[in-house]
């Protein structure tokens, strides 16, 4: 286990990133309890998963109202299906095991890593131009993002706002927005119950993650408006290719 103040410093790091970038910080905060820490996979995915439950983004989605206010149909619809499914997500964990699902787990932070960078390379393609996309399609990639949150303890945002900006073309402040937004209620709670019956959960680790990170996802977020974050696409996909090496070795 950590330090009290390693577990400080980084969700201070991860809420700034996770604001900035309109995602939950997942990826890093589970790889890091796991590669530094010394936990194990499903241990800290429920500790995250645990973390999620409060308004850890509401400072994030306060500085991006303006966008928020014009998606209240896709953020219902996208908490309810992101819970529901999340659930499903968390009993394939346990039924896959510790061993396999670091491996899986890996892949999936290889392939976030190339989104990232498929959206750095494509310098000369069309901005997105969007401002809405169907609430059907939004019921779709929450239920999907949701089955993966739930097996591997990431929030919505690191794989839907690649999805929301490159595929369907929606402009990156409502994306940002709208997964900051479907953060707010307690989108893990179907993945919560799973995991809170197979392991304890470390509630003064959990509280001191979801203390620093609500502060500091509000700086990022202001940030992320100001700046395209173009050069943060590419260290973000290194950072976390890095990572999934790590795993995989």
């Amino acid at each position: 286990m950590c330090d009290p103040l390693i577990y400080v410093l980084l969700g201070l790091a991860v809420g700034y990133i996770g604001g900035f970038a309109g995602i939950g910080g997942g990826p890093f905060l589970v790889s890091f309890l796991v590669l530094y820490c010394g936990m194990s996979q499903l241990v800290a995915q429920g500790n995250i998963l645990t973390m999620m439950l409060g308004p850890m983004s509401l400072l994030g989605v306060m500085s991006l109202y303006e966008y928020v206010k014009k998606q209240w149909i896709h953020i219902v619809v996208g908490v309810i299906c992101y819970c529901i499914f999340s659930y499903f997500g968390a009993v394939f964990a346990f039924y896959i095991g510790e061993t396999d699902l670091k491996y899986y787990f890996a892949i999936l932070l290889v392939i976030i890593a190339l989104l990232q960078f498929r959206s750095y390379m494509k310098k000369n393609a069309k901005a997105a131009d969007k401002a809405y996309i169907s609430v059907y399609w939004i019921g779709i990639l929450a239920a999907c993002t949701g089955i993966l949150g739930g097996m591997f303890g990431i929030g919505a945002g690191v794989l839907m706002v690649p999805i929301l900006i490159g595929g369907f073309k929606l402009k990156k402040e409502y994306a940002r927005a709208l997964s900051l937004a479907i953060l707010i209620p307690p989108v893990s709670y179907g993945a919560f119950i799973k995991y809170n019956l197979e392991n304890p959960i470390d509630w003064q680790l959990v509280g001191i993650l979801f203390g620093t990170y609500f502060i500091a996802n509000f700086f990022g977020a202001k940030m992320g408006s100001k700046i395209s974050g173009k050069v943060f696409t590419l260290v973000y996909g290194v950072i976390l290719l890095s990572i999934a090496i790590i795993y995989l070795v």
